[in-house]
């Protein structure tokens, strides 16, 4: 009996121990069955991440790719249209020394009224969420070049530019060192010429004969012939080469800025014979514009020769123009003769109404009384006419409507109307 109830307990315990050990086995492969699940989801998942991260990325790059052709698409228009300006003329382009040059005033109106207004980010829907985005060098640049210098005939100004160039006026042999020699120079037009007597835009460096060198001119050596001595100084020594004369003497300027917006004001100091000759130079010069070729503005001459008397002349002259460039010709002698003194806020002196009387310039816009020289009044008053006269032209229409600048426009002169005249009269002060 007792041997058959230890048995039985045996048995049990055995059984017991199996159940438990199949239960324990059960719940050891339940947990690794739950860790190879959770492990296969864990992948399911990183990998849904990952895909995730992936699809973002790529419309994040879709999109930054999508902004940068927004911008490009911006500056095509810019470059199609008004890439730039360049003002071709005398010293009176140029300015006087201490006084403002009416191509600096028709910068600052560029930059105020269309290139520091452009805000590229307003144009980007949820621009703050590209937070590393630096929309501050998205801009837009639309520089005005000066290319006034000194005292120069129209011929001298055309040759500066390469439309009507300068050439070799007697044969003469460049050294193979890179000593000056002497160089005589006239205009392919056979009219005598005198760069370097007032600045040097555009012309340095010159190629001679395929010879890269620098003109330079012995202001000292001027003699009763009112003719200067210049000089050719190659850049790099080479072979002599020997220059016959009438070869061409090609200025820095000759591929310069020809798909820039011309503006040119020539004639001041003369070389030309009558009205039509002048208007044809300012037609040649022009010519060298290869983009946008019907947007330009021509200033006419407020003197004949350095004199601002000859009334009958310049009257000849602005008929001839006007007939010739239309509402893109622009009559400063009129203009500061009645309505510059108006958008001056100026009346006229007696000296000045003397002046008026035999419509010429009057004093008050002069730099002193025995120059033609304009001063900065007169500058202040022609940069803002031109600008305003490029945009009643529409030469302005296209990037004011694909950069959205007039709706900012509107919008700053709803919250300021005297926005615009403010940061002008601050910079030109």
């Amino acid at each position: 009996m007792w041997e058959s109830n230890r048995k039985s307990t045996i048995v049990k315990n055995i059984l017991l121990v199996i159940l438990i050990a199949a239960l324990l086995g059960g719940l050891l492969y339940a947990m690794i069955r739950v860790r190879e699940m959770n492990a296969i989801q864990d992948e399911k998942l990183s990998e849904i991440y990952y895909q995730q991260q992936q699809q973002q990325a790529a419309a994040r790059s879709e999109s930054l790719a999508s902004i940068q052709n927004e911008y490009e698409k911006d500056m095509q228009t810019v470059a199609d249209y008004i890439p730039g300006i360049v003002c071709w003329g005398d010293n009176i382009t140029a300015g006087n020394s201490g006084y403002l040059n009416y191509p600096y005033v028709l910068q600052t109106y560029i930059n105020t009224y269309l290139c520091d207004i452009y805000d590229f980010s307003s144009t980007i829907e949820n621009a703050e969420e590209y937070s590393r985005l630096k929309w501050s060098d998205y801009t837009v640049k639309i520089p005005v070049v000066n290319m006034g210098a000194g005292q120069e005939s129209s011929y001298t100004v055309l040759g500066r530019c390469g439309a009507v160039p300068y050439i070799v006026a007697e044969d003469f042999t460049i050294p193979a060192g890179t000593e000056p020699v002497e160089i005589k120079i006239k205009s392919m037009s056979g009219k005598k010429v005198t760069p370097l007597t007032g600045g040097s835009a555009g012309i340095n460096n010159v190629h001679i004969n395929g010879v890269e060198g620098v003109l330079s001119i012995d202001s000292e050596a001027y003699n009763y012939n009112s003719s200067y001595t210049y000089f050719f100084t190659r850049t790099a020594p080479g072979g002599e080469v020997t220059v016959p004369a009438e070869s061409v003497i090609e200025t820095a300027a000759s591929e310069m800025y020809k798909n820039y917006i011309h503006i040119v004001f020539i004639g001041t100091y003369g070389e030309y014979d009558t009205a039509d000759d002048l208007v044809q130079q300012v037609k040649t010069l022009l010519a060298r514009q290869t983009q946008n070729s019907e947007r330009f503005i021509v200033i006419g001459p407020y003197s004949v020769s350095g004199w601002t008397s000859s009334s009958y002349q310049l009257d000849a002259i602005d008929t001839a123009m006007l007939q010739a460039f239309g509402n893109r010709y622009v009559n400063v002698r009129k203009y500061l003769l009645g309505d510059g003194y108006r958008d001056a806020g100026m009346s006229p002196t007696y000296e000045d109404s003397f002046s008026i009387s035999n419509d010429a310039v009057p004093p008050s816009f002069l730099v002193s009384s025995n120059t033609v020289e304009l001063n900065s009044t007169a500058h202040k008053l022609l940069g803002k006419l031109v600008f305003s006269r490029m945009e009643s032209l529409g030469y302005f229409d296209e990037i004011n409507s694909e950069l959205s600048l007039s709706d900012a426009t509107k919008k700053i002169l709803k919250d300021d109307p005297a926005h615009f005249d403010t940061i002008i009269k601050n910079i030109l002060r």
